[in-house]
């Protein structure tokens, strides 16, 4: 019973500081979240981390907490179910690790970037009028 209380207290603070970190840093434009897309923004592999990585730890977090609630009661089809889900949600967290490139609007630069209008026609980033907005130079 420690053990699993333990487990469930972990799973809670990892979920939750996961998904405000990861909100944080997509759509909002306070100091933490810039110092977040700055540290993120340096390679591949970290954006790829916050944009989906991140994202999908959390949610295995959940579920596992709203599988340790219902384990009781639920059939077990629905607790195979929600590992089978957490499996899933594991091999998006390794995909997240890899070195590849997503569809833009899973990344936090792009995001903030629309949301302040400095995107071109193509919708991508327009470099120059980012930096000018941002006040400093960025490590693309």
């Amino acid at each position: 019973m420690r053990e699993q209380l333990f487990g469930i207290l972990c799973a809670l603070f990892i979920g939750v500081l996961g998904v405000v970190t990861w909100y944080a840093e997509m759509f909002t434009d306070n100091k933490a979240a810039a110092l977040w897309r700055r540290m993120n923004g340096q390679g591949r592999i970290s954006k790829n981390w916050a944009a989906i990585g991140s994202p999908a730890l959390s949610s295995i977090c959940f579920i596992y907490l709203l599988s340790v609630l219902v384990e009781k009661q639920a059939p077990g089809w629905l607790i195979f179910g929600l590992a089978c889900l957490m499996m899933l949600l594991l091999l998006v967290v390794l995909i997240g690790l890899l070195p590849i490139k997503f569809p833009r609007w899973v990344y936090a630069d792009w995001q903030y970037a629309k949301r302040h209008g400095l995107l071109d026609d193509d919708g991508d980033i327009d470099r120059e009028a980012y930096e000018k907005h941002a006040g400093r130079k960025e490590f693309w």
